[in-house]
This record gives C-alpha cells, sequence and structure tokens, in this order.
C-alpha cells in the first residue's frame, strides 16, 4: 500500500523561540532523570538485598573480593551498566535511610549529587553538606570537590605525615607506571593532523600537566634532598671534671 504524504499545507512547521526550546528540553531531562533515579534505586536495592544480603556495610566495602557473585554479575558480558555505575546504584540506595533520617527528602537532591556524597561517612557532617547543597544549590563539580577536601581533612587527621608522605608517593608511582605513552604523541606528521580545536585542546592540557608535574617533581626533589642529607650528630657534652666541679 502506498503511503499518501498530506500537503504542506496541512503540516505546518511549528516555530519556537529559543527559550521555548530550553524549557522544552528541561522538560525532557526532568522526566528522564526521574526515571532513570527510580530505577536506580529500585536496582539498589535488588542488588543489596539478593548480593549482599541487606548488609550495607559489606557492600561499601572497599575489598574487591567482597562477594564473587557480585563480581561474577559485574563481569557478566550482557550487562548493560558497568560495575562502577551498579556499585554507585547499591550505595546510593544504601545511604537513603540515612539521609531520610536527616530529614533530607529523596526529591530534594539529584541523583549525581547523592553519588557524590557516597564518599562520605554517615555522619552530621555529611548531612550539613547535603542540606547546604540544597539550599545554595551547589552545582555537582563543586559538591565533589567538598567531599574531596573534606575526605582529605579527615585522613590527614588519622594518618601520620610520614604515612601520609608514603601514600602520596605510591599513588604518584601508580599513576606514572599505569600510562603508556602512544606512538604518535610526538609524531609532527600525527599532530599536523589534527585540526586547530584539537591542537588548542590538547596545547592546554599539556600545559596543565606540565604544571602540575613541576609542582609534584619540586616536592619530590625536596624530599630527596632530605632523605640524603647527613644527619647532624649531636654533640656530646664532656662532663667536668672532679676539680673544675
Amino acid at each position: 500500500m502506498t503511503e499518501t504524504l498530506l500537503p504542506d499545507v496541512l503540516m505546518p512547521d511549528v516555530l519556537l523561540n529559543d527559550a521555548q526550546i530550553d524549557e522544552a528540553v528541561a522538560f525532557i531531562n526532568e522526566r528522564v532523570a526521574a526515571h532513570v533515579y527510580r530505577g536506580s534505586l529500585e536496582i539498589g536495592e535488588y542488588v543489596l538485598v539478593r548480593f549482599f544480603n541487606n548488609n550495607i556495610r559489606l557492600a561499601g566495602s572497599m575489598n574487591g573480593h567482597k562477594s564473587v557473585s557480585y563480581s561474577k554479575l559485574c563481569n557478566h558480558p550482557e550487562l548493560c551498566v558497568s560495575r562502577s555505575t551498579l556499585t554507585n546504584m547499591v550505595k546510593t540506595f544504601a545511604q537513603e535511610g540515612f539521609l531520610n533520617d536527616g530529614g533530607i527528602s529523596s526529591h530534594e537532591m539529584k541523583y549525581s549529587h547523592k553519588i557524590a556524597l557516597t564518599r562520605m561517612e554517615n555522619n552530621e557532617e555529611k548531612l550539613a553538606l547535603a542540606r547546604e547543597c540544597i539550599e545554595e544549590n551547589i552545582s555537582v563539580e563543586e559538591l565533589k570537590q567538598r567531599v574531596r577536601e573534606i575526605r582529605a581533612q579527615s585522613i590527614s587527621q588519622t594518618v601520620s605525615p610520614v604515612m601520609a608522605a608514603e601514600k602520596h608517593l605510591m599513588r604518584v608511582q601508580r599513576w606514572i607506571r599505569g600510562v603508556s605513552t602512544p606512538d604518535g604523541l610526538t609524531d609532527r606528521n600525527v599532530i599536523a593532523g589534527a585540526d586547530h580545536a584539537e591542537r588548542q585542546k590538547m596545547l592546554d592540557m599539556a600545559g596543565g600537566i606540565l604544571e602540575d608535574m613541576s609542582v609534584i617533581t619540586n616536592a619530590i626533589r625536596q624530599l630527596v634532598t632530605i632523605l640524603t642529607e647527613t644527619p647532624e650528630v649531636p654533640a656530646i657534652e664532656t662532663p667536668p671534671s672532679p676539680g673544675e666541679a
């Protein structure tokens, strides 16, 4: 059967201004986010109960071998979400009860903000930050930065300065050893094939990396200098002889 096309006069184009387009985008995004949020909590609850026996502490553990079955689930080739995404769903659901008990309504915060909060312990500091996030409409990036600062401060209070220095060196070492340099990074012919926007983006990133690395390098050089210094031997005072006393 041949499809009959309606004449153009019966299909007038609906012209919307930019503000109306933005409003439509916001409406669609809000509905999608609402469905994703509800689905994420349902998945988180399901995994928490079925794979962790509703043990919130076990689900939030950093132990990579905390559940053999959970690892098999995450590594299943047909699972449509990543391990980190699934873990975030579990942690976010486990956090819901604490936030609700603290007076934070489930609908007052976005899912992405709640994920950021899962990196903090369930305490008054988390509740205070959650309330501040709602009242001041803090962006998710700003919230992540605040969480990092709080965690760093907490770690510095519980870890000795020597241990903190060792942990820093290990993190830098793991990062360096985990990075492989692509062959085309210093190939003029490869770089010549990049357009202006790509070249500018790489230049900005390279400059930022050099600045960050210079700070790290200078600090490590100072550490090496201190470690290789000959420790001063304290002077031994000679006790006075009996005749001088």
